[in-house]
């Protein structure tokens, strides 16, 4: 297909080719389509009620699929002329990033943008969860410390961490034994917002499975295993990711997710599970595809950019303002 693309990312200059799948994607665009371009949020603006960004022509070097180059100077860029926008920078969710989601809603029903801004920027994927309540942990989310006293009567052994947290941080286990309000005072004085606080699950020394979806579609699974008993199972603070089966019992929660999924626009899913238990979903720039592709021999780029193709023959636009 002949198609416009453009990569709405961090900073090029800031991935690291051998992990973002960012760059895997962009990559792979890169060798099927003429035009593919890059830009930061920074480089977003609207003109008049248009959305443009200051953006860069992108190539890949022969037989190096590890990273993209620009190829030309900054040019403005009428995003409404792009066929598929992907949105893939990086939490925090601030206010820069949500203002950003407002320009993108400028953009005609002819620009795909995955994930769609508004499902984006009018979910929380920890919140998101609960619209499946038969898979989620038991759990409470506020504020106060009363609420985890409270909690603690019912779940003596549970989780803290902070709503808009990623990437592991910020994340203490409270055991029954435990100073649950020295503990309390110490994960506010690095997160200062709305906390969850969750019952322990056992099966979490064995690692969380992430699930990739694309569309709907359960792509992939993979373990990741934390490289201590009471460690987050973060890659990126040192768990280990091992080969994992997805269950019945999570391709049903997968059914149940694929129509409400494509009817936000929310192209590329990530979810977590500890054991049958659905945790979150992932909605803002999920990857792991680089190591799931390194696990079963996959190209998930591949398969990525198959499926954005399926969905613009069927010529299909989500329309959020009676979804969110």
């Amino acid at each position: 297909m002949n198609l416009t693309i453009a990569l709405q990312a961090c900073p090029l200059e800031n991935m690291d080719p051998k992990k973002e799948t960012t760059l895997l994607l962009g990559a792979e665009a890169c060798l099927r389509y003429d035009k593919v371009y890059y830009y930061t949020m920074k480089d977003l603006f609207l003109d008049n009620g248009t959305a443009c960004a200051m953006a860069r022509p992108v190539k890949i070097d022969a037989g190096d699929v590890n990273t993209l180059h620009f190829t030309g100077p900054l040019e403005k860029l009428d995003l409404g002329s792009c066929d598929v926008i992907l949105m893939r920078q990086n939490p925090p969710v601030d206010q820069e990033y949500l203002l950003s989601t407002y320009i993108l809603d400028y953009l005609p029903e002819t620009t795909h943008v995955f994930n769609n801004p508004k499902a984006v920027r009018g979910l929380n994927g920890k919140f998101f969860a609960n619209e499946f309540p038969d898979y989620v942990v038991p759990y409470r989310m506020g504020s106060s410390f009363a609420v985890i006293d409270s909690f603690r009567e019912e779940y003596p052994d549970n989780i803290l961490k902070p709503v808009g947290g990623y990437g592991g941080a910020g994340i203490f286990r409270i055991r029954p034994d435990a100073d649950a309000a020295a503990i309390y005072e110490e994960f506010r004085q690095g997160c200062p917002g709305m906390f969850i606080i969750q019952k322990y699950i056992p099966e979490a020394v064995k690692g969380d499975k992430r699930i990739i979806l694309f569309d709907g579609d359960p792509v992939a699974a993979l373990l990741r295993v934390p490289s201590a008993p009471d460690m987050p199972a973060n890659i990126t603070l040192g768990a280990t990711i091992e080969k994992t089966d997805i269950t019945e019992h999570e391709y049903a929660l997968c059914r149940k997710l694929a129509p409400r999924l494509q009817e936000l626009g929310l192209f590329f899913v990530g979810i977590d599970m500890l054991g049958d238990w659905l945790v979150e979903i992932n909605i803002i720039s999920p990857g792991t595809v680089r190591p799931a592709n390194s696990l079963y021999g996959m190209a998930l780029e591949k398969t990525f950019w198959d499926k954005v193709e399926q969905r613009l023959a069927k010529n299909e636009h989500c329309k959020l303002e009676k979804t969110l």
